[in-house]
């Protein structure tokens, strides 16, 4: 099933460079290369290239460091390889690449292609473009499958998350969660370390009003409003889930906000359909929240695309020019942000339907389930130990 998904991945890729007028197209960011091919390497600075030309097999272009790795490849594909970075005259991939071209009046490149490495290559014509991007947007049911089942790991972790505090918990204990998730997948046989990342985080009150400010590992849980986040991607497929909790009864103040930060979500979830501008959502959820008095504290977009990256096209944002296709997979997160009182925000993966949506993420949402009191008397015992073993 994987093999027939790759030559159906590489032959809408031809199909489209053909509508472009373009002879050849290069490839060379880690997840697109991965995306066509599902090799996983790291490239440090030796880069890979895959070239796709109508009608042929692609060309993949490896240091010889990798040859022997890359022919195990599912699809059937030309393989050279070039010594080493940097290598002499007529041995260093530039030449190599660039003797290839040699013969193509008209070659794309993925405009995320790096500045040094586009630089070196010679062509008659080289069009940046992005024509992978647009592709990886719509997710295959394949893909979807995938997505779904990190989403769900998603869930399990937020209530790993929820399980596992109480006032005066430490960040790092939070930390910690990702590495019982990441032996649960070992021991399930289901994880590859290079296309594998785990982040479960909370921000304690008051530096979730900085959602990308990074805790102290001896930052303490107190009352809140505290921003948990699973943030992963699972054998190549990302998942995001956030949750504002508190662990106390919030004020009235408190709980006002958090009213407002659910009523902006709703207000763009209530948009979600294919064929839907991505800036008449973000525009949804931020009026409302500038109506009422807000909008001082927005800092961010609505949301973005999640697929084998956890940001990625489309953009759901005030200056964005995307449109939602059915089986798009994006965020929606509005935030509200106070400084020295905290943030509120909620983020969901969300699959774009034909009609709608669906919500891939279901961990608790609404203000009763996050006001989290239980003891978690084994927490704290563990919590200890944690910190005692880090001498925290």
């Amino acid at each position: 099933m994987l093999k027939k998904e790759l030559i159906q991945r590489i032959s809408s890729l031809q199909e489209t460079i053909k509508r472009c007028s373009l002879d050849a197209y290069i490839v060379t960011a880690e997840e697109d290369i991965w995306y066509y091919t599902n090799i996983t390497y790291k490239p440090e600075e030796r880069p890979f290239f895959i070239v796709i030309v109508p009608q042929q097999k692609p060309i993949l272009i490896v240091p010889k460091l990798e040859e022997a790795h890359v022919h195990k490849a599912i699809i059937d594909c030309e393989i050279m390889y070039y010594y080493e970075y940097p290598s002499p005259a007529k041995e260093n991939w530039y030449d190599i690449l660039s003797g290839l071209l040699e013969k193509y009046a008209r070659v794309g490149i993925e405009n995320n292609v790096k500045a040094e490495v586009y630089f070196k290559i010679q062509a008659k014509e080289l069009v940046c473009s992005d024509l992978v991007a647009v592709q990886r947007q719509v997710k295959s049911s394949l893909e979807l499958e995938m997505i779904r089942t990190s989403a769900k790991i998603c869930d399990e972790s937020m209530q790993k998350i929820f399980d596992s505090v109480y006032p005066g918990a430490s960040v790092v204990e939070i930390f910690a969660i990702s590495k019982s998730i990441q032996n649960n997948l070992i021991r399930a046989g289901n994880f590859d370390p290079i296309t594998t990342s785990l982040l479960t985080v909370a921000w304690p009150a008051p530096l979730s009003s900085m959602p990308h400010s990074i805790p102290g590992l001896n930052d303490r849980l107190g009352q809140g409003p505290n921003l948990a986040m699973c943030y992963f991607r699972i054998n190549g497929y990302a998942s995001e889930c956030e949750r504002t909790f508190f662990l106390k009864p919030p004020s009235g103040d408190e709980k006002e906000l958090f009213q407002h930060m659910m009523n902006a979500r709703e207000r763009a979830l209530s948009k979600i359909k294919a064929g839907v501008p991505t800036a008449d959502i973000d525009a949804e959820a931020r009026e409302y929240l500038i109506r009422n008095g807000l909008k001082d504290t927005l800092l961010h977009r609505t949301g973005h695309g999640i697929g084998l990256g956890n940001h990625e096209g489309p953009y759901i944002a005030e200056g964005s020019k995307d449109i939602l296709k059915e089986n798009m997979v994006i965020s929606i997160e509005p935030g509200i942000y106070i400084e020295g009182l905290g943030g509120f925000r909620h983020s969901d993966t969300v699959l774009v339907k034909k009609d709608g949506y669906e919500l891939l993420t279901a961990a608790p949402r609404n203000l009763e389930d996050l006001i989290i009191n239980k003891p978690n008397r084994g927490s704290r015992i563990k919590g200890s130990i944690i910190r005692k073993s880090l001498r925290l």
